[in-house]
């Protein structure tokens, strides 16, 4: 299993890109459920248009899609990987633009607008089957 992930990663710039970003979506999300008054999570859901939802419900979001990118990356499937990107990008542009139009939140939060860029340049690729010409270089 180490030996396949580590070839994998060797092989796959663009997959290695997608698992940080699901390394941060479950990681933000499972620091958020641990330390639920922190400043520099806490902040970004309470302000702004994310009150839609309630605090643990985006915690649990970050952490289901996280895991589900993770998944998809793991079975290295191009249907499961593009659905992944898509709802990644989706949830970090959100929280994004959370804190472009309200600015009340760490500065640390702006790596999700990298992460969201990332996925959605993943999700391109996948859509133009570029990711799968390289794949079969």
């Amino acid at each position: 299993m180490v030996k396949r992930l580590i070839s994998s990663m060797k092989t796959h710039d663009h997959w290695f890109a997608e698992w940080w970003s699901s390394i941060l979506l479950m990681i933000v999300g499972m620091y958020g459920l641990c330390v639920p008054n922190s400043l520099i999570i806490h902040q970004s859901f309470i302000n702004g248009f994310l009150k839609v939802l309630p605090f643990d419900v985006w915690q649990w979001l970050f952490v289901g899609f996280g895991l589900f990118q993770f998944t998809a990356l793991r079975c290295e499937s191009m249907i499961g990987r593009g659905v992944a990107a898509f709802f990644a990008s989706s949830l970090l542009i959100w929280g994004t633009l959370n804190v472009a139009f309200y600015g009340r939140c760490h500065f640390s939060l702006v790596a999700w607008g990298i992460f969201a860029v990332i996925n959605l340049y993943a999700l391109a690729r996948i859509m133009t089957r570029v990711e799968k010409r390289y794949e079969l270089l």
